[in-house]
Order: structure tokens, then sequence, then C-alpha cells
């Protein structure tokens, strides 16, 4: 069974462009090993008198036909953004940059 490392913590914290103090990095290498330990139990569950689910059964939905049609709707939208620049919606800027 593979187990998360603080080294495991840390890389995913850099992903995730988190900082992470060393007693926090610790506390999730716990945390992120119970999650996993739980996926390594449902592994061993005895799933050979359960049906996969299939199907076969289903009716085939009737396809309908692509119509290309104009949608006039970019005004009425855009009108309520409570952010906007010209035909763009302003967003916050949440991350720093590098």
């Amino acid at each position: 069974m593979a187990e998360i490392t603080r080294k495991d913590v840390e890389y995913m914290a850099r992903l995730a462009r988190l900082e992470v103090s060393p007693e926090e990095a610790e506390d999730l290498v716990h945390y992120f090993g119970d999650i996993l330990s739980s996926f390594h139990k449902l592994g061993e569950v005895d799933l050979s008198d359960v049906v996969p689910f299939g199907m076969e059964n289903a009716e085939a939905r009737p396809l309908r036909e692509d119509i290309l049609s104009r949608d006039d709707r970019r005004e009425a939208i855009l009108e309520q953004v409570p952010l906007r620049e010209g035909d763009y919606i302003r967003v916050p800027r949440i991350m720093e940059e590098a």
C-alpha cells in the first residue's frame, strides 16, 4: 500500500499554490493517509455477486438534428455582469504574477 509522505503533501501544496506550515503538512499526511486507507478497504470488498452496471437494455435516444441558430442574448447577459470591459467579463485577480 502506497503511503503519503510529507514530500507528497508539499508537492501537492505547491501544485495548488498553497502555503502549508510544517504542522499543517504533518496533519495532512495523516489526513490523506486515512483517505487512501479507506480506498484500499473498498478494494477488498467482494463484488463477485454484484452485476456490473451496464446499458445493455437501455433504448437508444433519438438524436436531434444540429441546427445552426443565431443567439442574440450576448448583450442581455453582459448587462447582468458586475464588472464589464467592453464585450468581456472582468474578473478579480486571484493569483499574483509569477
